[in-house]
């Protein structure tokens, strides 16, 4: 399979201190840009197969003084451009120059729509003036707008608004607050993923830890049986008390025969042909490898050390990807076969990724939360 999805981390300075961050348990990583004419030497070398390139990765890509050439030079090899941001430095003047740039679609990261909590959550943060730069990128975006929708009677903007919110215990009220007010707020995507602890107070805050537990009592269960349903709405749905059958754990939910609950030891990043360049150029298979990092599960922390497969100042994007170590990767996280380290945690091997107790060695992936379905990107 080719590259479909290009993700650049243009940076990895940030101007918060986001309470659920992987860079709080930084120790060694560096803080830099990327070299612009490094980033430059990758659009030149773009395979023909990508078709959407993504700024994002651990770090706020307005803060990186040239992302508004690397936007543009991106939208210019024909590619859909996306990029993710805090929404604080999002002045009227930049989501000009964004939209003139080429961006197709805009995240903003919003955990809260309390001033108090959103400080909380995203710490040098005020929900105030992301919310001002919110309605500022709305009224640019819809100024500048494109031909009209087949079949409805009105124009299309030019670039498109989504919101990425992390769901913990204390946000839920926020979550549906922010629904409501989507239309009001213009927003035209909600992609809502898990919080992914850190460390033990982050653990209380997670709201799948009983979706594990049902996951890992199937696992051991002889008899499961699949209710499969048709179209239907979500009134109808929670009407039917569909959802309290489905709690059960021996039953399996699918629409129109596609599982409601997705299968485990999946990969999307592999599975749909994701690649990571870091800001210094290094190439990574995904989000939960791309830098070291820690994760907190089984009360107990898990020390992650990222995994890359070449340098793009050494050699193009598609020759790193064709590479034999990488590709030999690729292979085995398809097939999946890693331990089940998010359902067991037993043995000093999961406190690392180097190896676990089927025989693979680094980087093992059965103690992936990302590959549960807990967790995505925009």
């Amino acid at each position: 399979m080719d590259i479909k999805h290009l993700y650049i981390e243009p940076t990895s300075h940030c101007n918060l201190q986001c309470e659920m961050c992987s860079r709080n348990h930084w120790q060694n990583e560096a803080i830099a840009h990327m070299d612009t004419a490094l980033f430059n030497k990758l659009m030149d070398e773009i395979p023909p197969s990508v078709e959407r390139i993504f700024f994002g990765g651990i770090g706020e890509p307005l803060t990186h003084p040239d992302i508004l050439h690397m936007v543009a030079r991106a939208a210019q090899t024909g590619r859909r451009v996306e990029m993710i941001t805090n929404g604080t430095l999002l002045t009227e003047e930049t989501s000009q120059a964004l939209v003139a740039a080429g961006l197709k679609m805009l995240w903003v990261s919003l955990d809260s729509l309390d001033e108090a909590s959103y400080a909380a959550i995203r710490k040098g943060g005020a929900l105030g003036g992301v919310m001002a730069n919110i309605r500022s990128y709305n009224t640019v975006r819809k100024s500048n707008i494109g031909p009209h929708r087949t079949g409805v009677n009105r124009p299309l903007p030019l670039s498109y608004l989504g919101i990425a919110f992390v769901l913990m215990k204390k946000n839920l009220p926020d979550f549906q607050r922010l629904v409501s007010q989507a239309e009001a707020l213009e927003i035209d995507e909600i992609r809502a993923t898990h919080l992914l602890p850190y460390d033990a107070e982050q653990e209380k805050e997670v709201l799948y830890r009983k979706m594990l537990d049902t996951r890992l009592y199937r696992e051991k269960t002889p008899y499961l049986i699949n209710v499969d349903l048709p179209l239907m709405a979500p009134a109808d749905i929670e009407a039917l008390g569909v959802l309290q059958v489905f709690s059960n754990s021996n039953t399996t939910l699918s629409i129109m025969n596609e599982q409601v609950a997705r299968k485990a030891n999946h990969c999307r990043f592999i599975d749909d042909a994701y690649v990571f360049v870091r800001w210094d150029g290094t190439v990574c298979p995904c989000m939960a490898l791309l830098h070291d990092n820690q994760v907190y599960q089984h009360g107990r922390a898990r020390q992650i050390r990222h995994s890359g497969y070449g340098n793009i100042a050494n050699a193009s994007l598609q020759q790193i990807w064709d590479g034999e170590e990488y590709t030999a990767f690729r292979h085995r996280v398809e097939h999946f076969a890693f331990s089940p380290c998010v359902s067991c945690g037993a043995c000093d091997m999961y406190d690392t990724n180097a190896e676990d107790c089927f025989g693979n060695l680094f980087p093992t992936c059965g103690g992936c939360l990302w590959s549960e379905g807990l967790f995505q990107c925009p």
